[in-house]
């Protein structure tokens, strides 16, 4: 039986009812569906971060999207006219960091800063996640949504889905205020993310937007480098921080399929190399050693807003 302790980046949680990883958009659908027409406790689960769960069991249903497609309708490359505008389209269980390798490996700029982010692509839009200089809202062109009030499915535009600091119409949805649990969804929002359409530009350079990431990488904030070099120098600066999650967790059996093998095999080599500047053996598996400093909770935190007088 799954626990909340294997699919958790905290590594806690009690046993789990009911787990279930639909294969289909018809799949995810009827299990949310399923769960809300029994009355159920229901938990739609991306990859497990900001999440304290009790040990106790957990007497409803757990839904992880197993679908993980990343396409690109339009051809990838700069169209007649100079647009440079390239989309693509995820489905809601794809692994984050998966999708940003896949967009720098295709050269696109967009998401380079949110590299080493835990999660998928479905909770990236529900928490509007940031870092680096970047967010996920500018780069959403649209959210199609199963609706679990209305029972139908939506498109969702940027302006509909509110995007704020850390925020969504999507977050808002499950909290009857700040910090509140609404009574009706929570802890899953009225809007179950079932995938997601990026407006990304074409350019193997990316802009330095954030004052640490500049200083990593030995310039100015604003300047123009490789998107691939981006996205390794967040790498760096996350994993000097304890900000990468432990890639031996993909060894657990429930997580085995949650991410590409080969970004595992690499985060994987990557803590095996900081390992091994601090002195600490691999494990008798021969993989590295648990990392427990990233046994975390995710981004339990939001900096203070202040106007500008206020500042």
């Amino acid at each position: 039986m799954t626990r909340f302790a294997d699919i958790t980046t905290m590594g806690v949680g009690g046993h789990i009812a009911h787990f279930v990883e639909p294969t289909t958009r018809v799949g995810l659908i009827e299990a949310v569906e399923d769960a809300d027409s029994k009355g159920l406790p229901l938990v739609v689960i991306g990859g497990g971060s900001n999440m304290l769960v009790s040990d106790d069991p957990f007497n409803g249903v757990v839904v992880r999207d197993a679908r993980c497609l990343i396409t690109v309708p339009d051809e990838a490359a700069p169209v007649e006219g100079g647009d440079r505008t390239v989309h693509v389209n995820a489905e809601a269980g794809a692994n984050w960091d998966d999708f940003v390798a896949f967009t720098v490996e295709l050269g696109l700029e967009g998401v380079e800063g949110l590299s080493g982010i835990p999660g998928t692509v479905g909770a990236s839009v529900v928490q509007n996640i940031g870092a680096y200089g970047q967010e996920v809202a500018t780069s959403v062109e649209s959210v199609e949504v199963w609706d679990r009030e209305t029972k139908t499915t939506r498109d969702l535009t940027p302006a509909d889905l509110q995007f704020g600091y850390r925020y969504s119409a999507l977050k808002a949805s499950m909290y009857a205020g700040p910090g509140k649990p609404a009574d009706r969804f929570f802890p899953t929002p009225r809007y179950v993310v079932l995938s997601v359409a990026f407006a990304l530009t074409h350019s193997a350079e990316g802009t330095v937007g954030y004052g640490q990431l500049a200083k990593a990488l030995g310039v100015e904030v604003g300047d123009r480098m490789a998107t691939a070099d981006i996205r390794k120098a967040v790498l760096a600066v996350r994993a000097a921080k304890g900000m990468l999650e432990d890639p031996t967790r993909y060894a657990l059996a429930d997580m085995a399929t949650a991410k590409r093998e080969a970004n595992i095999l690499s985060d994987l080599d990557r803590l095996a190399a900081l390992n091994n500047q601090a002195g600490i053996p691999a494990g008798s598996d021969g993989l590295p050693a648990p990392d427990y400093n990233r046994h975390s909770c995710g981004s339990f935190f939001m900096n203070p807003i202040l106007s500008a007088q206020q500042a």
